[in-house]
C-alpha cells in the first residue's frame, strides 16, 4: 500500500464481490460514510478508471485501486506541543494559520511533528477519545506541506460532519493567492481538466489522463510584474494539487515549485536569492469563509514574509517604487 499526496493506492490480492464502499471502508479502515462521500465526488479510481458508484463491486484479483479522501480521516496521532498560529476559536471549531514545512497529518515516514499532532495536544483528543470511543473531531480538509495558510478544525462531531458535508457541497468559500511565472493573456479565467495520477511520475498529478477526475479553478490577475504575475484562486472543486498543477497546465507555474515545472532562473539574481531563501511554492491560502448554525464566518490572513518580501521586490523592480 503507497500513500501519495493524501491519496492511497493498493492491489487486490484477490477476487472481491463487496461493494466498492464496503471493501475500501475495511482496507483502509476509514468511515463507510465518508467513503460514500469521497466516491460520489470522483476521488476513487479501479485501474485509472473513476468510480461515482457506491455499489459498484466489479473487482478483480490484481486491479489497482486508488482512493483520495478530499476531508482527511482522523489517524492516530501522538499529542506534541507543537506551537500553533490559532486565528479563531469558539465552542464548535478553531482556525489556524499554516506555516511552510508543517505537514498536516502523519503519513509514511512521518509519525511525528504535524499539525495534527499538535491538535491531539492543543485540543486534548487523546484523553476524549479515550472517555468515549466515538468521539470524532479533528481536521476539516488539509493543504500542501509548502502551502502556507488556513485550515478550519472541528471540535466535536456535529460540527466535523457538518462542515465535511459543506466541503463536499463545494458550498465553502477558498481563495489562494499565488505568484506564477509570465504574464497571462486573459486577465481572469477558468481551468476546467481531468485530474489524475501523473504515470511518469507518482508523485504528481496531471490532466493529460484518459479519465480522471473533474477538477475546476478559477483565477484573476492582481498585479503584473517584470518575470511574474500574482494572481487570485478560487477553487470549484478541491483535488490534490490542484492549484499547481492547473497553473502548469496554462504554462505559468508557481514560483519555486519544483514538482510543477516553477524552478526557473530569472534574470534577476536578487529575486533568485529571495526564491532560493523561502525554499517553497509561492502559494497561500488567504481567505476561508463558510456559513454554519446560522452564522457568516469569513477568515483571512495576510501574505507570510517570504510570499510578501518577492512581492514587493516585484513591485519595484517593476514600478521603480522608492527609486
Amino acid at each position: 500500500m503507497d500513500i501519495y499526496s493524501g491519496s492511497t493506492i493498493f492491489s487486490l490480492l484477490t477476487d472481491e464481490n463487496l461493494r466498492a464502499d464496503a471493501l475500501v471502508s475495511s482496507i483502509l479502515g476509514l468511515s463507510r460514510a465518508s467513503v460514500q462521500r469521497n466516491i460520489r465526488n470522483e476521488n476513487l479510481s479501479v485501474n485509472g478508471k473513476v468510480v461515482t458508484k457506491c455499489s459498484f463491486s466489479k473487482f478483480a484479483k490484481g486491479d489497482t485501486i486508488e482512493f483520495e479522501a478530499e476531508a482527511p480521516e482522523q489517524v492516530s496521532a501522538e499529542p506534541e506541543n507543537i506551537p500553533l498560529d490559532i486565528v479563531f476559536e469558539n465552542d464548535d471549531f478553531l482556525i489556524v494559520n499554516k506555516p511552510a514545512g508543517l505537514l498536516v497529518h502523519p503519513g509514511n515516514g512521518h509519525p511525528k511533528g504535524t499539525l495534527l499532532n499538535g491538535l491531539v495536544s492543543y485540543l486534548n483528543l487523546q484523553d476524549k477519545s479515550k472517555d468515549d470511543p466515538n468521539f470524532r473531531a479533528g481536521l476539516v480538509h488539509r493543504i500542501d506541506k509548502d502551502t502556507t495558510g488556513l485550515l478550519v478544525v472541528a471540535k466535536n462531531e456535529k460540527t466535523l460532519t457538518e462542515l465535511q458535508e459543506k466541503f463536499s457541497r463545494h458550498d465553502i468559500v477558498r481563495e489562494y493567492t499565488c505568484i506564477v511565472w509570465g504574464k497571462l493573456k486573459e486577465p481572469k479565467g477558468t481551468i476546467e481538466t481531468f485530474h489524475g495520477r501523473d504515470p511518469n511520475n507518482r508523485l504528481r498529478f496531471s490532466s493529460d489522463v484518459k479519465n480522471g477526475r473533474k477538477a475546476v479553478t478559477h483565477y484573476e490577475v492582481v498585479c503584473e510584474f517584470k518575470y511574474a504575475s500574482l494572481l487570485k484562486i478560487t477553487l470549484e472543486t478541491g483535488r490534490t494539487h490542484q492549484i499547481r498543477m492547473h497553473m502548469n497546465c496554462l504554462g505559468h507555474p508557481i514560483l519555486n515549485d519544483e514538482l510543477y515545472g516553477g524552478m526557473r532562473k530569472s534574470p534577476d539574481p536578487l529575486l533568485n536569492k529571495f526564491l532560493a531563501a523561502s525554499g517553497r511554492q509561492m502559494l497561500h491560502a488567504g481567505t476561508l469563509g463558510f456559513t454554519i448554525y446560522g452564522k457568516d464566518f469569513l477568515f483571512t490572513s495576510p501574505l507570510p514574509e517570504d510570499m510578501e518580501t518577492v512581492k514587493k521586490y516585484l513591485e519595484n523592480i517593476s514600478f521603480n517604487l522608492g527609486g
